[in-house]
């Protein structure tokens, strides 16, 4: 029986819930197979919430939490590739030689090859080059499964997995999460409007983010809001208590949350070409 299938690719547990939870959500309801990469177990985030864990117990945690979520979704359990979190952009995990960013970027991009020859997805998604906001491990994350995309159809790359039974496979699509300049402040804005104390971001965060016309896909996951709230609150470890998204009105959640934003990396989009906000749209079924 034919099949649809969408590889999420990702760095940190909680990065396949708020940026792209509702969209994930959405096409595992659609009866999309959908499955999740995650390249770290987050060793490095905070622990916003006291007492969910330690830092010794913070890797095993997030793990279940990330289990936690990928059931929230209707998505099947992660796939984890191992690789420590590497922190943010000048800290002193930057430096730890089992981080992210420090691995043999061969051997990562040929592990996500390998998932997508035995996956074989139609449509594949990951963080866009600019990493949300500039995490290492999201920039990696994307470079790595760009050079993967790229590659996978090519017979010539990584030949020892054709050895062994996997076919060449190109994936048809590929899709970057975005988020449009300005989404801090409208954000921190629309939490103050819901009477949640929120500061509003500092300067040299404002302008994180693309610009509003590079966006080429607005999803409006309003109808998978509940199982995205549910999926962020599996992140108990990573949810500050002071944004309880399941105790606000359905109408203030899914103004919040309820849209997600793509740039298509492949093919390729012309100036004046609108894309419809389906990532599968003309795309036939296929075993």
């Amino acid at each position: 029986m034919g099949q649809l299938r969408m590889l999420a690719s990702f760095a940190h547990p909680d990065d396949e819930a708020f940026p792209v939870g509702g969209t994930l959500a959405t096409y595992a309801a659609r009866g999309v197979d959908v499955r999740l990469i995650c390249a770290t177990l987050g060793e490095e985030g905070e622990i916003r919430q006291p007492g969910s864990a330690t830092q010794e117990t913070l890797a095993d945690v997030r793990h279940r939490e990330l289990c936690c979520s990928c059931e929230a979704l209707g998505i099947q359990e992660p796939i984890v590739l191992g690789y420590r979190d590497s922190g943010m952009a000048g800290t002193d995990a930057n430096h730890n030689p089992k981080a992210f960013i420090n691995a043999d970027a061969d051997e990562v991009v040929e592990r996500l090859v390998d998932e997508m020859r035995r996956f074989r997805p139609q449509v594949v998604l990951t963080f866009g080059s600019d990493g949300l906001y500039g995490h290492p491990d999201h920039v990696a994350i994307s470079n790595h499964t760009t050079a993967a995309f790229e590659v996978a159809g090519n017979p010539n790359h990584f030949k020892h997995q054709i050895d062994a039974g996997l076919a060449p496979h190109t994936p048809m699509r590929l899709f970057y999460s975005v988020r449009p300049k300005g989404f801090r402040m409208e954000m921190a804005l629309k939490l103050q409007r819901a009477g949640i104390d929120t500061p509003l971001p500092d300067a040299t965060r404002q302008n994180d983010g693309v610009d509003p016309d590079q966006v080429h896909v607005e999803m409006d996951v309003s109808d998978s809001i509940d199982r995205k709230v549910n999926c962020l609150l599996c992140h108990r470890t990573q949810m500050s208590p002071e944004r309880p998204y399941h105790k606000l009105p359905g109408d203030v959640v899914t103004d919040l949350i309820g849209r997600e934003h793509f740039i298509r990396g492949y093919p390729p989009v012309s100036s004046n070409q609108r894309i419809p906000p389906d990532f599968f749209y003309g795309i036939p079924v296929s075993d």
